[in-house]
């Protein structure tokens, strides 16, 4: 793999991992438009980034909810409760998604999978926007009752397959749970960072298992530093831009992306 290569994907990871239109369903698009096969050691290195790129981001969230934990500050409860629906939906999400490993190999070898994981994260985010005027309003996520992690955290283990945006399903589902779009979309970033630390752990675990060789140094920075930088572009941009617009315009563009992966597919 190039330089250039990795600047893309790296650029592809950073944006498609936060606006809600799947990072895999787009990587799984890049590498083939490169002619590549997906390499699981660099995309270590993506996913890391992200992740930094969170905790950089919500680092005063993150301070504020892991204080909360300490027997000191037992009334901050809004917090705690927020730590504990994290906790909660980080666990059934992971809890799926091993069970899952079968289903993700399969998908990811397979068009018709990727085109069917955009066209459901297009149907998460047309439902959450439709039912979002008759669901009972939450102003933080905190206030939710902790039960309600479980239906975000299934959600959220649908995103290991491809095309299937983690945050759009997450942010889709603290909508259903009576969330505004900022609020939800906050929540899924919160609720992202155990979950892609995971992920990121078991990837470093396969290499050691020798499952995968590590990449060359200079196209692995190169996509890390594109993919941080793209990334943190993408929280302020999306955070920003649902104070005001539907979710119904990535939903058209998931449409838009699945369908024709569908009719490549049947065309070949």
């Amino acid at each position: 793999m190039g330089v250039f290569q990795a600047v893309v994907l790296g650029i592809t990871q950073g944006v498609t991992e936060f606006l809600p239109i799947s990072s895999d369903g787009h990587l799984w698009i890049v590498y083939r438009l490169f002619g590549e096969q997906p390499n699981l050691a660099f995309e270590v290195f993506l996913h890391f980034a992200t992740l930094l790129v969170l905790v950089a981001y919500f680092r005063r969230d993150i301070v504020r909810v892991l204080g909360s934990l300490s027997p000191a500050n037992r009334e901050r409860r809004v917090e705690r409760r927020l730590a504990m629906l994290i906790l909660v939906g980080t666990v059934v999400s992971g809890a799926i998604a091993l069970f899952m490993g079968s289903v993700v190999e399969t998908a990811n070898s397979s068009a018709l999978w990727v085109g069917l994981g955009f066209l459901l994260t297009t149907a998460l985010m047309v439902l959450a926007e439709v039912s979002a005027p008759h669901v009972r309003r939450v102003l933080q996520a905190g206030e939710l009752p902790v039960w309600k992690a479980v239906p975000v955290g299934i959600l959220q283990a649908l995103a290991v397959l491809p095309g299937v945006s983690r945050s759009g399903s997450t942010i889709s589902a603290g909508m259903y749970s009576g969330l505004d779009r900022s609020e939800a979309a906050r929540f899924s970033f919160l609720l992202g960072i155990p979950i892609i630390a995971l992920a990121g752990l078991k990837d470093i675990a396969d290499i050691v298992s020798g499952h995968a060789a590590l990449p060359s140094l200079l196209p692995a920075a190169a996509g890390f530093i594109a993919a941080g930088a793209c990334g943190y572009l993408a929280i302020w941009a999306l955070l920003g831009f649902v104070k005001n617009h539907s979710l119904y315009w990535f939903a058209a563009y998931t449409g838009v992306v699945g369908t024709a992966i569908l009719v490549w597919t049947a065309a070949r």
